[in-house]
């Protein structure tokens, strides 16, 4: 979950070029990224203070106050937080964990077209290997272990052709030009 985490954060403030906590936390909070990762606002601070720490991001305090007490910390990405970013949103678009799916597909359109294509065709195949996987898995009427329950095994069956089918469903958009791509950030420096 952690890298799902960070890579909201990231793509926040990359989206925004400056961001204070609040900002990132309304962001993530208007997608409802609740509903499809497991964020919860206290680790999104979390995530702030654990990037900053690591130098993906540097913070500076805001001169503007918005409210009366203590000054806002504003963040931006390092060149080092860009390179994160990309290697977490590379790797969440071709996990077969939904959540970090989820998050990848959030922020594709940061990539360009042929990268989205090929990465998503990298998380088709892996999918279909689990597939074959499974189906190939012995299963026993009244199974000796859990393993052997043919029900588990539909469950996940049906779980993993379902995201083969997501996954079809998505490349073939990207592929028919559904999408724009905005990858000028990342674009020179890949």
């Amino acid at each position: 979950m952690m890298s799902a985490v960070r890579l909201l954060v990231l793509g926040s403030i990359l989206r925004r070029g400056t961001s204070h906590g609040y900002a990132v936390l309304s962001d993530i909070t208007s997608w409802h990224a609740d509903t499809w990762t497991n964020v919860k606002p206290g680790s999104i601070y979390h995530a702030l203070d654990k990037l900053e720490s690591e130098g993906m991001t540097s913070s500076v305090t805001s001169d503007v106050n918005v409210k009366p007490g203590p000054s806002r910390k504003e963040y931006t990405v390092t060149k080092k937080g860009e390179i994160e970013f990309m290697a977490l949103l590379e790797s969440a678009l071709v996990s077969v964990d939904l959540q970090q799916f989820s998050a990848g597909i959030a922020f594709m359109n940061m990539l360009s077209r042929q990268q989205i294509e090929a990465l998503l065709q990298k998380r088709r195949i892996a999918l279909e290997t689990s597939i074959q996987f499974l189906r190939g898995l012995p299963m026993e009427e009244l199974p000796s272990d859990p393993s052997k329950n043919p029900e588990l095994v539909g469950i996940w069956v049906s779980y993993v052709e379902n995201e083969a089918a997501t996954t079809e469903r998505i490349l073939a958009n990207v592929q028919a030009g559904k999408y724009e791509f905005n990858s000028k950030m990342m674009e020179g420096e890949r």
